[in-house]
Order: structure tokens, then C-alpha cells, then sequence
């Protein structure tokens, strides 16, 4: 007879779609071992350091303006005051936001999605759910990313169908060279499937509650 741990039945409990999740975690990996993280290595070796960085800022000025609506939306006000200075600077003598200015004059850096503002308006989280190519997420995340995506094609709507490819690319890039350290890690752990599911819910927890976490809170 099977006996649970109380481990299993949490992990039975937020992640009741292991079987599909794993072979969907599989896939992902395989397509990114082949395609993203080898193109993320070239990136990172092969491209000057100094626009890698203003590739970085750009993404990371684009990427504040959903945080700051975000921020609104979640009441957070001092924090919205704070990355909407971080937008107009960066924007204006960061020149578009090539040049991170703002976080050199001590305006620090945010990160909010719609996931997160879910979480604070109350929605729950939902089972954990591992889409192909994005990854981790739960069935709240995962609206999120949905209200997110609508949000950042607003932003570019202007832009063409090459300039947005582009964007797209340089932003998928970037964001993959920041995640090759924890590759590095699954590549090393006995069950990479388990640290990736442990690694995303907790994080997701520490991000809601903003570093916060109620002691609580299981992971």
C-alpha cells in the first residue's frame, strides 16, 4: 500500500497535472538544451558586454511601464510614484531607455505583473501548471501572463511587424542569459522537475508579498 508523506500529498494537492506537466517539462527542456540556451551562450560571449547592457535596460524600461500599471492597480502608491520617475528619466536622458539613469540616482527597481496584482485582489492561486515554451505557472499566473501579453502589444502596436519581431527577440534573449545560472542547477539536481516547480511557487510567494512572506506559507 502506498503510504504519503505530507510532502505528497501538498505536491498531490498544488500540482495535480504532474504526469502532463512533466511531459510538457520535458519538451521545454529539450527545445531550450537545443535552441534558446545555445543562442543565450552565443549572446553572452559573443556580443560586447556594454550592448548587452543597453539591450537589458531597454527591456527593463519597456518592462516598468506594466509594472507601474500594475502597482496602480494594487494601491501601491509610493511604488508606482517611484517607477513612474524610473519611466519618464529613463525615457528622456536615458534616451528611450537605453541607458538606465534613474537606477543610478537611487530610484530603485521594481517588478510587478498582473499575476501578482491577481494575488493581492484575491484571486487563488489555482494548480500549478507548466505551459510549453513559458514554463512554470499556475492557472492565476497564467491569466496574468495572458492580461500581460495584450498589455505590452498596446505598447507596440505603433511598431511594425520586423520592428516588433525584433524587440520580441532581443527581450527573449536577454531574459534567457539571465536564467542561465539556473540552468546550471537543474542540470545538477537528481529531479530537475521538482526544483523547477519548488524554485517558481516559491518565488512567486516571495514576489507577491513583496520579500514578506508569512511564515505561513508552504511551498
Amino acid at each position: 500500500m502506498l503510504m504519503l508523506t505530507p510532502f505528497s500529498l501538498w505536491a498531490n494537492d498544488i500540482d495535480p497535472w504532474e504526469e502532463v506537466n512533466r511531459v510538457t517539462f520535458e519538451f521545454n527542456q529539450t527545445l531550450d538544451e537545443n535552441i534558446f540556451e545555445p543562442i543565450a551562450k552565443s549572446y553572452q560571449e559573443n556580443i560586447p558586454e556594454t550592448i548587452q547592457n543597453r539591450v537589458s535596460d531597454f527591456s527593463s524600461n519597456i518592462g516598468d511601464i506594466n509594472t507601474f500599471s500594475n502597482e496602480l492597480a494594487q494601491f501601491e502608491i509610493m511604488s508606482s510614484v517611484n517607477t513612474l520617475s524610473r519611466i519618464l528619466i529613463n525615457s528622456t536622458a536615458g534616451l528611450l531607455g537605453i541607458f538606465d539613469i534613474a537606477s543610478e540616482l537611487g530610484l530603485k527597481k521594481t517588478y510587478e505583473d498582473f499575476g501578482q496584482t491577481l494575488a493581492v485582489w484575491g484571486m487563488p492561486e489555482g494548480d500549478y501548471v507548466v505551459l510549453p515554451i513559458l514554463g512554470p505557472s499556475t492557472l492565476r499566473d497564467t491569466t496574468g501572463v495572458i492580461v500581460d501579453s495584450l498589455q505590452s502589444m498596446e505598447q507596440t502596436k505603433s511598431l511594425d511587424i520586423i520592428e516588433t519581431t525584433s524587440l520580441s527577440a532581443a527581450q527573449a534573449v536577454d531574459m534567457r542569459v539571465k536564467l542561465l545560472p539556473i540552468s546550471n542547477l537543474l542540470k545538477k539536481s537528481d529531479d530537475p522537475y521538482i526544483v523547477m516547480r519548488s524554485s517558481y511557487l516559491q518565488k512567486r510567494q516571495f514576489d507577491i508579498h513583496n520579500g514578506n512572506v508569512p511564515d505561513d506559507d508552504e511551498f
